[in-house]
């Protein structure tokens, strides 16, 4: 009987791992140049950053809504209209830009609008307007659409003699960016940041709670996992969550909003894998979210808190949270920390409520504020950064101005 050519099978077993190796080398290649690493990045999806005071609209209106559209805002889903006229702008949401399960009653999607008035406010004075600002009334259980426009708030505008000169906060516009990387545990804030925090924030009528050490910042941090991890557990919130999610320059270039790799606040490392590799079930997405937040996120900053209300369903109240949201993240841009929402603990109020179930996160709340007459409405964390915030995509003026 005649012996196999071993040469052969090692040359046919050497080939095909060759030829394997070539496949999966090719496919990682073609999905690094699909998501941008071999290219610059989609300019125009940044460029409002450069817009908020270009001279070409500066002195108009028009600038008050370009700072506007850098507030920040939940998921990056920017979910605004302005209608802009010489002596007024009318700020609609567009409720068809929602959250789905993660914001059923609109809650955060009113936040995210309050601090594009706040941005606004603060753009008027440097471009030679005084301007009020009247919030709509209502209740948010009662704003059931999800496909239409409903006006938010209206500035009244007025033209002052001069414009006046720009102060921290303004300045503070183009460099405020949700920093959802590692703080600096090591360095706490000091006194007096926190101070001009507590009274930045209730300028609006709302209670901040902040948190340091203790059994409260136990109870706190405990909160937001134990949301974190119901979260990830239902598939609906799972899935209205990655609807956001822009993975490629095309994405991004395309729609301008959303969340991406470079914003998610991941290493370098793993930055670098997610672009390369083949993108990960919604399922084990979120259990990696759920990690970053236990591991990473909650244990190196030194600084969070609550911002509560009366009534965290009353549209006003959650449209001055925004302001008071907007205004914090400006204070620290301006004095060199950053801030991140870390809102878990909320949303699973929301959720809770929409499914009809227990109020078991109401009680949580409750239990670490100590003051059930006051209900968190927002959950934050503040530190001082490892490294830089990028930019967030952002649609273009045009395109969200009437």
């Amino acid at each position: 009987m005649k012996k196999p050519d071993l040469s052969i099978t090692r040359r046919n077993i050497l080939g095909g791992a060759m030829t394997a190796t070539l496949i999966v080398a090719g496919g990682v290649i073609w999905r690094a140049e699909q998501r941008g690493l071999f290219g610059p990045a989609p300019e125009d999806a940044y460029a409002p950053w450069d817009l908020w005071n270009a001279t070409e609209i500066k002195g108009t209106p028009m600038a008050l809504a370009a700072a506007g559209i850098l507030a920040a805002n939940p998921h990056d889903t920017q979910p605004w209209i302005f209608h802009v006229a010489e002596d007024r702008i009318e700020l609609y949401a567009d409720t068809s830009r929602n959250l789905g399960a993660f914001d059923p009653y609109l809650r955060e999607m009113h936040i995210g609008l309050g601090c594009a008035v706040e941005n606004m406010m603060q753009a008027a004075g440097p471009n030679g307007y005084s301007a009020n600002v009247e919030f709509a009334p209502g209740s948010l259980l009662a704003l059931t659409d999800r496909a239409g426009h409903a006006l938010a708030a209206t500035l009244t505008l007025a033209k002052l003699s001069a414009p006046l000169d720009g102060d921290a906060l303004y300045n503070a516009i183009p460099k405020r960016h949700t920093n959802r990387f590692p703080y600096d545990r090591a360095k706490p804030l000091p006194a007096s940041a926190k101070m001009i925090l507590a009274d930045t924030a209730e300028e609006d009528g709302v209670k901040l709670f902040t948190f340091e050490e203790g059994d409260d910042r136990k109870r706190f941090d405990a909160a937001v996992v134990t949301a974190t991890e119901e979260i990830v557990a239902d598939k609906e919130m799972d899935e209205a969550s990655g609807r956001w999610m822009r993975e490629t320059p095309h994405e991004i270039d395309e729609h301008r909003d959303g969340l991406n790799f470079d914003t998610a606040g991941l290493s370098p490392f793993i930055t670098l894998a997610a672009k390369l590799l083949p993108s990960l079930p919604p399922e084990q997405s979120h259990k990696a979210w759920l990690a970053q937040t236990r591991d990473s996120q909650l244990p190196t900053a030194p600084l969070v808190g609550f911002i509560a209300v009366k009534d965290r369903y009353d549209r006003a109240q959650s449209l001055g949270v925004g302001r008071a949201w907007q205004r914090m993240q400006l204070t620290a841009a301006s004095l060199g920390f950053v801030m991140q929402p870390i809102n878990q603990p909320v949303e699973t109020v929301d959720r809770e409520k929409q499914l009809g179930k227990e109020a078991k996160s109401e009680a949580r709340l409750a239990d670490i504020t100590g003051a059930p007459e006051w209900q968190p409405t927002f959950a934050f964390r503040a530190g001082f950064p490892t490294r830089e915030a990028p930019r967030s995509p952002r649609r273009a003026l045009k395109d969200v101005t009437v």
